[in-house]
């Protein structure tokens, strides 16, 4: 299933942390290619994903909030809890994880990954019933930082 991660930062974690395939970028034509679009871009070539320009209405069409970047990327490649305690055995670390439950904000959820990834959190544990999926709101919410959990 392939969806649209949008807004800069998220994009650009996407890209950097190529856990996912990132099939195309469309970046809103005249956007200029300096700060993060540059990057994003350099990254996307790197990836050989499929680079274009786009009417910012286009854009606007797919999510209003977009910051002149949108990816299509592939689903969100969810792992099991043995692959969480296998980071942590990699990086010689007691494994850090963080169970959630029940929780239906996707602003919060995403919140909540953006502060686990800072502190160190190796993975997420979220119930397969009763919660919010890693959606790309959630993505955008985390800046990105989704990305980096397992």
């Amino acid at each position: 299933m392939k969806e649209f991660i949008y807004s800069r930062n998220a994009v650009y974690e996407t890209l950097r942390a190529k856990r996912r395939q990132v099939f195309s970028i469309e970046i809103a034509e005249g956007a200029q290619e300096k700060g993060k679009i540059e990057q994003i871009l350099k990254l996307a070539k790197e990836q050989k994903s499929k680079i274009s320009r786009a009417p910012r209405g286009k854009l606007d069409k797919i999510h209003e909030n977009h910051q002149g970047v949108i990816a299509e990327v592939g689903a969100y490649p969810y792992v099991n809890v043995i692959d969480i305690l296998e980071r942590a055995r990699q990086k010689s670390e007691l494994p850090f994880v963080l169970i959630l439950d029940s929780l239906q904000d996707p602003q919060n959820f995403g919140t909540l990954l953006r502060t686990a990834e800072a502190v160190g959190v190796h993975g997420i544990v979220i119930p397969l019933a009763r919660t919010v999926e890693v959606t790309p709101a959630v993505v955008n919410a985390s800046s990105g930082a989704s990305e980096h959990l397992l």
